[in-house]
C-alpha cells in the first residue's frame, strides 16, 4: 500500500514545488519589481507597468526618482531613476547594506527618505536624549536583523545607524 501512495505523494510534492516556484517568479516580476519595465521606458510606461509610485523625489541634479516600497510587510523598496528626458535610467532595490552605509551622521531625514524610502516602523526613545529611530526590515543572509537609523528629535538629523536583532522574528522571540 505504501509503494502505491509514494508516487502520488511525490507528484503532489512536485506540483507544490512548481506552484511555489511560479508564485515566487511572479513576485520577482510585474508589479512587484521594475524588472518588467523595459530599459529606457518613458515615465508613462513605468507608471503603466508599475502603477503609481509610493513617493516621488527630485534628486540633487534635478532628475526625478520614483519610489515603490513594499512596506510594511515587504523587505524591498525599489527606486527608479529617470533621466533628464523622463526615461528610466536605472532601478534598484535600495534596502541593502551598501545603501545603509551611505547614511552618515548629520544627514537630514529627507535625504534618508530619498535614499532608502520610509521605514518599516518607528520607535521613540528618551535617553540619552530624545530621539526617534527608523527601523527597516531587509533581505539578508543573516537572519532576523533590522537596519536602524536614529535621529535627533530637535534637529531631525541622523545620529547613527546599527543592525539590531528583529524583535518580530521567531528566532529572537525566545531570547
Amino acid at each position: 500500500m505504501m509503494r502505491r501512495r509514494l508516487p502520488a505523494i511525490a507528484k503532489a510534492a512536485a506540483w507544490c514545488v512548481a506552484a511555489l516556484a511560479a508564485s515566487l517568479a511572479g513576485c520577482a516580476s510585474g508589479r512587484y519589481s521594475p524588472g518588467g519595465v523595459p530599459a529606457g521606458a518613458s515615465r508613462d510606461e513605468v507608471l503603466r507597468v508599475m502603477g503609481p509610485p509610493t513617493a516621488t523625489f527630485t534628486m540633487p541634479d534635478g532628475r526625478e526618482r520614483l519610489e515603490y516600497n513594499r512596506m510594511p510587510a515587504g523587505k524591498q523598496t525599489f527606486m527608479i531613476d529617470l533621466d533628464a528626458g523622463g526615461h528610466m535610467a536605472h532601478w534598484e532595490n535600495v534596502l541593502d547594506e551598501s545603501h545603509f552605509a551611505a547614511i552618515v551622521a548629520g544627514m537630514r531625514r529627507e535625504d534618508v527618505l530619498r535614499l532608502i524610502g520610509p521605514p518599516t516602523f518607528t520607535a521613540r526613545y528618551a535617553l540619552p536624549a530624545p530621539g526617534i529611530t527608523w527601523l527597516y526590515r531587509f533581505e539578508t543572509i543573516q537572519r532576523c536583523l533590522l537596519f536602524e537609523v536614529s535621529f535627533d528629535v530637535a534637529t531631525g538629523k541622523v545620529l547613527d545607524g546599527d543592525y539590531p536583532p528583529d524583535p518580530g522574528c521567531a528566532d529572537n522571540a525566545a531570547r
